[in-house]
């Protein structure tokens, strides 16, 4: 096999070969058999040649030396060929009758690679192998593409993947967690758990900041305040506009309340998700009331000042029962001031502020229809703070050495201030312990008993007389205020 050419050789091509290399003519004749390697040679036209050029040759060393001088060219000078025409023509038709076929590359590797085992399989490949096409292409490296493919796959696969997750993903946020009634479950168990901040972030309550002070975790601290059997009733079209509307329901001290809750949609969130917003907070009010003189309460042991966070402020008229004691010394009012609170659900327990003057019981409220009246009543130690004043008072009226003192009606007797006598020696004595005889702790006022005062005196009419005793009395009450 020629791989300059592509030419596949008899052995009577391997001969002439030898030949040319041995000497001078015999190249010559290797030029004439072997084709030039860039001139493209078909087997089927070529190959022939070859085979009658080295019959030739071989008949042409066979041939007696005698008849080579006289046979040895024609008229033109060219040299005479041992082979008929009629065998020349004999073998161009079998050529042209030859069926052409393309060998593979294995094939041809075959062809070339084996070896004839018998004379008859030489022939064979010396006759037939010149009537075949032979394309006989050089090995061509390919690459590996397997690879690729695979990386291209797995690339594939995860970006399947990721699509399949992200769309997973989407239906189950969008059906568990931004709906409605996720978002009211997760509002209504802040509420529930006394996490009051969580829960006014989620829904604004809608109340000023001042009257939020029990919107506080501290208002729940303890557990029993709290609202309990949590129940989240179905989501139904709000008949009053759009959106949705939901019962909750749960129990304050053991009694079951309810509250519905209108949820509306509020756009979306994150671009693709809906949005819902709680319209109507879980909140509640709770009503206290008090006499003017307490300013503060505590409010599950949280300390209110009544005038900044109390709302819709009005005076009421406490019923009857509403002190806790029948004692005849115990004091009823007539009127307090009421105020609204607002509060979540819940158990709330209203007292005053601890105070040594003042004193009442402890009233628990387990919904918004009842009001806590907080009567508070007056301890021995009011009494005697008042008491205690109310002799200052005395004793500031009795020193004095004036006719007349402003605020000591009780001790100023009848002196004559204008046209009269001239004084001097003026005393001033209270002759029993003052009392209350009055306290109201509804308008923080008071009122003594009556207070009797001696007065002893000197006086005369002109500076050339002499002084003389004098006796004079006072009495009045004491009335004021207290806070």
């Amino acid at each position: 096999f020629c791989t300059s050419c592509g030419h596949l050789m008899t052995s009577a091509d391997d001969q002439s070969m030898t030949l040319g290399f041995d000497g001078e003519k015999g190249e010559n004749e290797v030029k004439e058999s072997i084709p030039t390697p860039t001139t493209p040679v078909l087997a089927s036209e070529e190959a022939p040649e070859a085979d009658v050029g080295t019959n030739a040759d071989d008949s042409f060393m066979e041939a007696d030396p005698a008849s080579e001088g006289s046979n040895s060219s024609d008229e033109n000078g060219n040299q005479s060929r041992p082979v008929s025409s009629s065998e020349e023509d004999t073998d161009d038709m079998a050529d042209a009758e030859q069926p052409t076929a393309t060998l593979s590359q294995n094939e041809q590797y075959m062809g070339v690679e084996s070896e004839p085992s018998t004379a008859a399989d030489s022939q064979f490949q010396t006759q037939a192998l010149p009537n075949v096409t032979a394309s006989v292409e050089q090995p061509v490296a390919v690459p590996v593409t397997r690879k690729v493919q695979r990386k291209t796959v797995i690339i594939w696969g995860i970006l399947i993947g990721v699509a399949v997750i992200l769309i997973g993903g989407y239906f189950i946020l969008k059906n568990m967690v931004f709906t409605p009634s996720e978002q009211i479950k997760t509002y209504v168990s802040a509420v529930s758990s006394g996490n009051y901040k969580r829960a006014n972030q989620l829904v604004d309550p809608g109340v000023a900041n001042d009257s939020r002070i029990l919107l506080t975790n501290d208002y729940a601290k303890n557990a029993d305040s709290r609202i309990k059997n949590v129940e989240i009733g179905p989501l139904v079209r709000n008949p009053r506009g759009s959106g949705y509307q939901v019962r909750i329901s749960y129990t304050v001290n053991g009694v079951k309340q309810s509250k519905p809750l209108d949820i509306q949609a509020a756009g979306k969130q994150f671009l693709i998700f809906d949005s819902w917003r709680i319209a109507t907070p879980l909140t509640t009010t709770i009503k206290v009331a008090a006499p003017k003189t307490v300013d503060s309460l505590v409010v599950n042991g949280i300390n209110v000042k009544l005038a900044e966070a109390g709302m819709n402020k009005e005076v009421v008229t406490p019923p009857s029962d509403s002190s806790s004691s029948d004692s005849s010394d115990e004091m009823h009012y007539s009127s307090m001031d009421q105020y609204t609170l607002p509060v979540y659900p819940g158990v709330a327990k209203v007292e005053l502020p601890n105070s040594k003057y003042i004193q009442a019981q402890q009233v628990k409220l387990d919904g918004s229809s009842k009001v806590a009246y907080i009567a508070p009543q007056a301890t021995d130690a009011l009494e005697k703070g008042i008491l205690d004043q109310v002799q200052q008072r005395i004793n500031d009226c009795t020193a004095s050495t004036e006719t007349n003192k402003t605020g000591c009606s009780f001790s100023n007797g009848t002196f004559e201030d204008y046209g009269g006598p001239n004084y001097t020696n003026i005393k001033r004595t209270v002759s029993s312990q003052p009392s209350l005889s009055e306290l109201d702790l509804s308008n923080g006022e008071f009122k003594t008993s009556l207070i009797q005062t001696n007065i002893t005196y000197q006086y005369r009419f002109d500076s050339d007389s002499d002084w003389e005793d004098g006796r004079s009395s006072a009495s009045d009450y004491l009335a004021g205020t207290f806070v």
